[in-house]
């Protein structure tokens, strides 16, 4: 039996154990895929005619279990065992992050993670992919293909396996279309450019720069990006490699940013790059209630979210901008500490993804409360030789703190009197595995 039969068969299990509730009690986290994992699950329940309540979390570290009939953790869960083992209930955990120890379940569980039958769930299914996979097993839900793809692109997964499967899933239905295209928001051409966080261009607070790029490519700074002919995108295209190749980028950008556009036919934004973009920042800002709003066809929701959009992405780009200067070197890492910040998340993807992608980047932002918010990115060419998520464990454990998430991408939350320690065994550990 293949992996991805095995996946299924959990997913199966998954179906079983909730069959026999009314109820269930959803957690999820708060970016696009654990928010669109929550929206998967809620609407594959309605459907099925069973009652739920979501609450979405930013982490489990100051989680206190609770009991009840049934709860489902979606995007978290399967690195925290031993909390995941106090739970008085039955249950079920969507994840693919990789697994920390073993999970002692007190009643009925079932733990569907890509990573237990040896697929990849960096690259290959996000949370909000097992949630879909789950949502087919509940009943007719095709439909729910367009939010895991969401879900995949806000991890920076790739359409490969799983993943391959989802998208196919959705085009054949007709709720999604993939066009030749860039990796680019729908709208105006100058704004677009100006304001992308993925791809980032570094055009921000650089109009006049801007103009120039433009003008030397022979484009028009009024015309809409979905507008653009063949021969346009392929200029730009070509115009966009170069600006890349001269801020310094990663080479595995160019393949994700250069190709290919999914449009998602029924949801609100079709565009799925704006709409990711539009989940991420509600999530960021705290606002999990309107995304999810969003997802539902909301369009009170959406107005709303695409202000706190607005904002989100503003806010982050003149972040970089200030923080370009601030980033310091270590051995074998780059390091960035800031105080009370919109985010670390998307500061740190961009600065590993176009910035500085030679080393790894760790993100640090000191909350007012004296906690520590970690991101780490690493490119993929460097993953092959270091696990980020290893590495964040590894330190954060070291100073009493908690830390998990992917080879690439992975974060911690620690206090704010062991930063300098934790660095110190971050780079440590760094060096060890890319000796």
């Amino acid at each position: 039996m293949n992996s991805v039969s095995t996946l299924r068969d959990l997913a199966k299990k998954a179906v079983n154990l909730l069959s026999r509730h009314d109820f269930a009690r959803i957690y999820t986290h708060y970016d696009a895929d654990g928010i669109s994992a929550g929206a998967i699950i809620s609407k594959a329940l309605l459907r099925a005619g069973k009652d739920f309540q979501i609450t979405f979390l930013k982490g489990l570290n100051d989680f206190e279990p609770e009991d009840g009939e049934l709860q489902i953790f979606a995007d978290m869960g399967s690195g925290y065992s031993e909390l995941m083992s106090k739970i008085d209930a039955d249950l079920i955990i969507l994840d693919h992050h990789k697994p920390n120890g073993e999970i002692k379940p007190k009643k009925g569980f079932v733990h569907v993670n890509p990573h237990l039958v040896g697929i990849d769930g960096t690259y290959e299914v996000s949370a909000s992919g097992i949630a879909y996979l789950i949502a087919k097993e509940l009943g007719n839900n095709l439909d729910l293909a367009s939010m895991a793809i969401l879900g995949a692109i806000g991890d920076k997964q790739k359409f490969f396996g799983i993943n391959g499967e989802i998208l196919r899933d959705s085009v054949s239905s007709g709720y999604a279309e993939v066009k030749p295209g860039l990796y680019l928001p729908s709208g105006n051409l100058l704004k677009a450019l100006k304001m992308s966080l993925e791809p980032y261009l570094d055009f921000y607070d650089k109009e006049a720069e801007l103009y120039e790029f433009l003008k030397k490519i022979g484009l028009d700074v009024e015309k809409e990006v979905d507008d653009l002919s063949l021969k346009e995108v392929q200029k730009l295209a070509d115009a966009i490699a170069l600006r890349l190749l001269k801020i310094g980028a990663y080479e595995g950008v160019f393949e994700q940013v250069i190709g290919k556009k999914i449009f998602l036919k029924n949801l609100p934004v079709k565009n799925a790059i704006c709409l990711v973009d539009l989940i991420n920042s509600c999530g960021r800002a705290g606002e999990m209630s309107t995304a999810l709003s969003i997802l539902f066809g909301d369009e009170k929701a959406l107005k709303t979210g695409l202000e706190i959009n607005e904002k989100f992405t503003t806010e982050i780009l003149e972040e970089l901008v200030k923080r370009k200067k601030e980033v310091k070197e270590g051995f074998c890492i780059r390091y960035l500490v800031m105080e009370d910040a919109v985010s670390t998340s998307p500061i740190a993807t961009i600065f590993s993804r176009y910035l500085m992608p030679d080393k790894p980047i760790v993100v640090l932002n000191i909350k007012k409360d004296g906690k520590v918010k970690v991101s780490a990115r690493a490119t993929e060419k460097i993953a092959q030789k270091l696990d980020l998520a290893e590495v964040m464990r590894l330190s954060a454990l070291r100073v009493n703190g908690i830390g998990g998430g992917h080879r690439v991408a992975a974060g911690a939350n620690i206090n704010k009197e062991k930063i300098e320690e934790f660095l110190k065994e971050v780079d440590r550990l760094c060096c060890a595995m890319l000796a």
